[in-house]
């Protein structure tokens, strides 16, 4: 599985290598439609490819203890370790398809999906956080509100991984018929690359955010990065 997906993202990095100073072998379509789509996609592998096995692994597992009391005891020992890492790797699978592809906020509001990503990152644990989400008078366009969210993700996963920050301040509002969405932290910042870029997955927000008639603002210094995307509610 893991070369069927190296083979089939081949595309993909392609045309992300002109946005780190490379020169891409074909034209370059719109980033976060493609990283989007990849998502999905290695979401159902791994679902299917990995996910289904465990279970069936640890299902006959399970078989198997009902049958262990024969087992010298070094041989039941064996056999609950395989269990609970059986879980343990069924467990990661899940949550890592999850991440990438996760039904359940895509039912939500923007306003509640934002409130539900904050809750699950486990920002809270870490640092300071800091929210004002405010509800929309009406839902934006459903490509408004993947970029909306994977911009939020993107950001909180940056903060988590490099900032070193101790606070987030996270905002959400609306102003007429354009969504705004500020991300300010207190962190180290982040280096700019020899082209002026930054890395890619904010590189995918900002050309996204254009894409759809909108703006994305990264500053970065030494008092922490502030982000600023803002999105007509329409946009498709």
């Amino acid at each position: 599985m893991l070369s069927m997906i190296g083979q089939k993202n081949s595309r993909l990095f392609d045309f992300l290598k002109h946005d780190l100073g490379e020169t891409p072998r074909i034209p370059r379509p719109n980033i976060m439609f493609e990283l989007e789509r990849e998502r999905s996609r290695i979401a159902r592998e791994l679902h299917a490819g990995a996910g289904q096995p465990l279970a069936g692994i640890k299902l006959n597992l399970e078989m198997l203890d009902s049958c262990a009391a024969g087992l010298p005891q070094a041989g039941r020992d064996a056999l609950a370790r395989l269990q609970t890492l059986a879980e343990q790797a069924l467990d990661q699978v899940r949550a890592v398809s999850h991440n990438l592809h996760p039904p359940d906020w895509q039912g939500l509001t923007t306003a509640e999906a934002l409130r539900y990503l904050v809750q699950s990152s486990g920002l809270r644990v870490r640092l300071q956080v800091e929210t004002d989400i405010q509800s929309l008078p009406a839902e934006p366009s459903h490509a408004v509100k993947i970029a909306l969210y994977r911009c939020a993700q993107e950001c909180i996963s940056n903060v988590l991984r490099h900032s070193g920050a101790t606070r987030l301040a996270l905002s959400f509002e609306s102003a007429g018929e354009v969504a705004e969405l500020r991300l300010e932290d207190n962190g180290r910042g982040f280096p700019a690359r020899p082209t002026g870029r930054t890395g890619i997955g904010l590189v995918a927000i900002r050309e996204h955010a254009e894409g759809l008639g909108g703006t994305c603002t990264i500053s970065s210094g030494p008092q922490g990065v502030a982000i600023r995307v803002r999105l007509p509610l329409a946009a498709e």
